[in-house]
């Protein structure tokens, strides 16, 4: 197995950014020349010449700022790559070419979901290029953004169509207000990243089998795709799923709330996640977020749900077999996609990299009717039999699992786009036998407001469409 080019790879690939606060911005093609020329000068390694984007390294001390780039299909017709490299294939990467707009109707992105809807020109044919600042204050984080703004407005190569920040919510620790990793519907966050095979260390540690890396990073071994050609543009790439998604935050405290008389509200939360949103797993823990004892954060990823021998929670009577965190990440269960119990699903894992977008609310406190959300890259090197059959097969299904049978109309109520409050349900398993806890009632509180497949080049792939003429 190839050793992974830590120097050649974007960072945002195989490294978490604990920085607090980021900025998105969309830009189309202008000028192509020009803008090939931009691309190349942020690869530089001259500081001067502009803002660097950030390689899979070990980030040096002191770093002020990650930045990454993704380009659309279109972007590259745009970069008129395809016009100077006639070798140019993306064969095995349909839905890239084919694009976020084109496939949203497959994910069940209809309605206020649908690409007519989108913000800030996604969609549309002109999102050529998004790149993604990290800063490590918003100070920084407006200098640097000057600086992207200058070099990308240069010999007229970028026209800005949209930015937007995100920001890790902030709450009073120790009297002090300090970020913390959350999600606006309260979960901890970053706590069951992948780990890869070669890769950089750093996520909680589990015991499932570690992941190929060329299931993120594009490499010559991988056993489903061909790279992308040449090898020179396609090698030490990978592809990223962006997404603005709008969460109903006020309307999932309510929701909790309505079903108080049947439930405790912190546990159906946990019960929808998997997780209290502490982030203590319902596996490890299914009747309280603190056990005697406690149970270590570096703990909190290091469970299983089916055994080869099928103990464990076949039946979801500790953790619903419909829940989210079970879902995304079945570990190993049988479920379509990996038959075995006790098996690996890695050929379906992603990688999120995302903050959330918005001030923090209260529960319990008016609605203010600020947008918030989550935006940012769902990560992998296929996205057909990664981040689209994750999406249509185990989030947007009701019978993704063979032995145990949910109900048809089941959802996943934290990423399901397209719940109806008449027909879906969630259902709790009960135990002794006892008819399943069903709770119904719900709209989705997820909406997709921006999408966009793509490629994440490599430092070697920058370089190559910079020199193009």
């Amino acid at each position: 197995m190839s050793r992974l080019q830590l120097a050649d790879i974007q960072g945002i690939v195989l490294r978490r950014y604990l920085m607090p606060v980021l900025r998105n911005f969309l830009w189309k093609v202008s000028n192509p020349a020009a803008a090939r020329s931009v691309l190349g000068r942020m690869v530089s390694g001259e500081e001067s010449d502009g803002p660097q984007i950030t390689t899979a390294e070990e980030p040096p001390r002191g770093a002020q700022y990650f930045l990454q780039v993704g380009i659309t299909w279109p972007g590259l017709l745009a970069l008129e790559v395809q016009d100077r490299v006639p070798t140019l294939s993306f064969k095995s990467f349909t839905a890239f070419v084919e694009g976020a707009a084109k496939r949203a109707e497959m994910l069940g992105e209809v309605g206020s979901n649908a690409p007519a809807s989108w913000i800030g020109g996604f969609g549309k044919g002109d999102d050529h290029v998004l790149l993604t600042l990290y800063a490590l204050n918003p100070k920084i984080l407006e200098v640097c953004s000057a600086r992207i703004a200058r070099l990308c407005a240069s010999a007229g190569a970028f026209q800005e169509l949209w930015r937007a920040d995100g920001a890790a919510l902030v709450e009073i620790v120790n009297g002090v207000p300090t970020p913390v990793p959350k999600v606006h519907f309260g979960y901890a966050d970053g706590i069951a990243d992948p780990t890869i095979e070669g890769g950089p260390e750093g996520n909680i540690p589990d015991h499932q089998q570690p992941c190929e890396p060329w299931l993120f990073v594009l490499l010559d071994e991988a056993e489903s795709y061909y790279v992308p050609e040449p090898p020179e543009l396609g090698r030490n790439g990978s592809f990223g799923v962006f997404m603005v998604m709008q969460q109903d935050v006020v309307g999932f405290e309510n929701f909790l709330q309505s079903h108080k008389d049947k439930i405790d509200p912190e546990l159906l939360a946990a019960k929808i996640c998997g997780r209290w949103r502490n982030g203590v797993p319902l596996a490890l823990s299914p009747e309280t977020d603190s056990p005697p004892g406690g149970i270590r954060p570096e703990q909190y990823n290091d469970f299983e749900y089916v055994n080869k021998d099928w103990s464990g929670d076949p039946d979801g009577l500790r953790c619903p077999i419909g829940s989210h965190i079970r879902r995304v990440n079945p570990r190993g269960q049988p479920i379509k996609g990996q038959g075995l119990p006790g098996g690996s699903n890695n050929s379906h894992r992603i990688l999120r990299r995302a903050l959330p977008y918005g001030p923090r609310y209260v529960p319990g406190t008016p609605a203010d009717g600020i947008e918030r959300g989550l935006l940012g890259y769902f990560i992998n090197a296929s996205i057909e039999n990664q981040f689209e059959f994750v999406m249509r097969e185990w989030i947007g299904s009701a019978d993704f699992v063979g032995a145990s049978r949910l109900n048809p109309t089941s959802r996943d109520l934290i990423a399901s786009r397209t719940c109806n409050p008449v027909e879906n349900v969630f259902e709790i398993p009960q135990a002794s036998g006892a008819p399943s806890l069903i709770i119904t009632g719900f709209s989705s509180f997820a909406t997709t407001r921006a999408s966009a497949y793509c490629f994440l080049p490599s430092i070697t792939a920058l370089k190559f469409i910079a020199r193009l003429s």
